[in-house]
């Protein structure tokens, strides 16, 4: 996990420093898509963790999955209707950041 959090962080460090300097929609589109991606891992990641632990209750976990994809859905429903970003680099960022969490999963 330590890798993904290095790794996701450059990527969207990266993305907002090339967007402040060229101002490019498709690169605004991806520092959103890959920021919402990100925070998205990580939340799988804790939720997951809390479903694998010991606790005979599982209402916590699972009122926090709903939790996040419901906050998860209204984020991306603002970003989409409210920003004129452009949809391609937003699917591609978020995109990205998925691929980057599933191959460094693999590589455990």
């Amino acid at each position: 996990m330590k890798n993904f959090l290095r790794i996701g962080s450059l990527i969207i460090i990266g993305s907002y420093c090339i967007y402040l300097y060229k101002s490019v929609d498709f690169i605004e589109g991806f520092f959103y898509g890959s920021t919402l991606s990100y925070i998205n891992s990580i939340g799988v990641k804790t939720i997951s963790n809390l479903f694998i632990s010991s606790n005979k209750s599982k209402f916590i976990p699972f009122f926090a999955t709903i939790l996040k994809i419901t906050i998860l859905a209204l984020v991306t429903l603002y970003l989409v209707k409210y920003l004129s970003i452009n949809l391609i680099g937003f699917l591609t960022g978020f995109s990205v950041i998925l691929i980057v969490f599933i191959l460094l999963i693999q590589g455990k």
